[in-house]
C-alpha cells in the first residue's frame, strides 16, 4: 500500500483491520491466479478473483446480487436489467472459466458484443471490489483462504483493477467511517422511518414525501446512495442524527434473487408457489404478473375487491399482495377477514399503498399485514420481498 501501513497511526484495533489489505502486494509478488475467499463467523463469504497477481473481479457478501445490480444499473441505464431479461441472457449463453459466475459472465458477454465499454466494466468491477473490501475490513473476525487456479488468457479477463488507487481509497473510506462515528452501522442495512412527525417538522414537504417513499426498509444504504448519486458515507452521515434520535431505524434486508438458476424460487414438490395480487388497477396487476411469472411462480390477478376473499379461498395462494385503497372495499377489511381464517393465518400479506403515512402502516400491521410496500414498486424489489417472506414461512 505504498508504505502507508508502516506509518499507520490509528488505534491498533483499526490497524489490524486495515492490515488485511496487505495481502494484495503479496499476491502480486507471487503472480497469484485463483480465488481469495474471506469468510465471516456468521457464514458470509467474499470472493476476489486474481489473475497473474492482479485482482479482476469480486463476488459475495451479504448482498451479492444487489451489489452487482446497483453498479450495473448506475452505469448501464439504457440496459434492460429486469430479472426475466437477465435470465434469458444467461440461458442463451454458456460459461467456461473458473471466473465465470452469472454476474461476471453477463458483463463479459456484453463486452464481447460491444454493448459494454472496457471502462464501464472496469468501473463496475472496481466498485464491487471496493464494497467487498470495505465489508471485509468492517468484519473483525474475517478469515481468508487461497485457492490457486490456472492463469486466464486476455480474452477471458480483459480488464484488471487498479489496486494502486483502490486500496488507499478503501483505507480512506474506512477511516472516514470511523471518524464519523459510523462504525456500528453497516452500509448493507436498510433505513426505515419509524417516527415521521419529528422529521416532517424539520424538512420541506417535498423532501418529506421523498424520504417516506425511499426510506421504506427495502433499500440498503448502498442501494440508496447509488440511486441518489451520493457517496454512502455522506448519505449515512446525513441520516445519523435521525438514527440516533430513533426516528429512523436500520434493518436487515434480503438480497435480490440471483438470475441464472443460482437462487430459484422456494417450492414444494407438488406444485409451484402461487402469488396473488389484489389491486383494482389492471395495469398494476399486469405489471406484477409479468415479473412474478417470469420468476417461475404462478400468478393470480384480482382486480375486483368484492371478489377478493372468495377468489383467494379458491386459489389458496402462498403469498398475497393487497392494495390498501380500492373503490368497493379496502385492504384493511380484506386483511382482517383473511387473518380470521385458518387457511390464511400464516400466509404473508403484503400491503401496497401510494400513501406515505406511518399511520397506514401501523394500522395494517395491527390487522395482521406482514409487510408494507409503497407504490410504485421496482420489479426486483417485488421479487426480493417474495423471496424474503416465502423463505420465512419455510424456516
Amino acid at each position: 500500500m505504498n508504505g502507508r501501513s508502516a506509518q499507520y497511526s490509528k488505534p491498533i484495533v483499526n490497524y489490524l483491520r486495515i492490515k488485511k489489505l496487505q495481502i494484495f502486494p503479496v499476491l502480486k509478488r507471487l503472480n497469484f491466479s485463483g480465488k481469495l475467499t474471506w469468510s465471516a463467523p456468521e457464514g458470509h463469504q467474499w470472493i476476489l478473483f486474481f489473475n497473474r497477481g492482479q485482482v479482476v473481479y469480486g463476488h459475495g457478501g451479504v448482498h451479492p446480487t444487489r451489489q452487482w445490480y446497483r453498479q450495473a444499473q448506475a452505469r448501464l441505464p439504457e440496459f434492460d436489467l429486469s430479472y426475466q431479461t437477465l435470465q434469458k441472457s444467461l440461458v442463451a449463453s454458456s460459461t467456461a472459466s473458473w471466473l465465470d459466475g452469472w454476474d461476471y459472465h453477463l458483463l463479459h458477454n456484453w463486452l464481447s458484443q460491444g454493448r459494454l465499454s472496457p471502462q464501464a466494466l472496469q468501473e463496475i468491477s472496481t466498485n464491487i471490489v471496493a464494497d467487498i473490501l470495505f465489508d471485509v475490513v468492517q468484519t473483525p473476525e474475517a478469515q481468508y483462504q487461497l485457492a490457486r487456479q490456472p492463469a486466464l488468457d486476455s480474452g477471458q479477463v480483459p480488464i484488471a483493477i487498479n489496486e494502486a488507487a483502490l486500496l488507499p481509497s478503501v483505507t480512506d473510506r474506512w477511516e472516514a467511517w470511523l471518524e464519523g462515528g459510523l462504525e456500528a452501522y453497516s452500509p448493507n442495512l436498510a433505513p426505515v422511518i419509524q417516527h415521521p412527525e419529528p422529521i416532517r417538522a424539520q424538512v420541506s414537504p417535498g423532501v418529506y414525501a421523498s424520504l417516506m417513499q425511499l426510506l421504506d426498509g427495502q433499500r440498503s444504504l448502498r442501494d440508496l446512495a447509488v440511486k441518489l448519486g451520493q457517496d454512502v458515507f455522506n448519505l449515512t452521515q446525513a441520516l445519523q442524527p435521525y438514527i440516533q434520535a430513533g426516528w429512523i431505524g436500520l434493518v436487515e434486508v434480503a438480497d435480490f434473487p440471483a438470475p441464472g438458476g443460482g437462487d430459484p424460487p422456494i417450492a414444494d414438490h407438488q406444485r409451484p408457489l402461487k402469488i396473488a395480487c389484489v389491486d383494482d388497477s389492471p395495469m398494476v396487476c399486469k405489471a406484477m404478473g409479468q415479473v412474478i411469472r417470469a420468476a417461475g411462480y404462478d400468478f393470480v390477478p384480482i382486480t375486483e375487491g368484492a371478489k377478493a376473499i372468495p377468489t383467494l379461498l379458491a386459489q389458496k395462494p402462498d403469498l398475497v399482495f393487497l392494495d390498501l385503497v380500492m373503490p368497493d372495499t379496502n385492504g384493511y377489511e380484506i386483511c382482517s377477514s383473511l387473518r380470521k381464517m385458518s387457511r390464511f393465518k400464516a400466509v404473508p400479506i403484503i400491503i401496497l399503498s401510494g400513501s406515505d403515512g406511518l399511520v397506514d402502516q401501523v394500522r395494517a400491521r395491527l390487522l395482521g399485514a406482514t409487510d408494507f410496500l409503497s407504490k410504485p414498486m421496482e420489479p426486483i424489489v417485488i421479487l426480493s420481498v417474495i423471496r424474503k417472506h416465502l423463505a420465512l414461512t419455510r424456516t
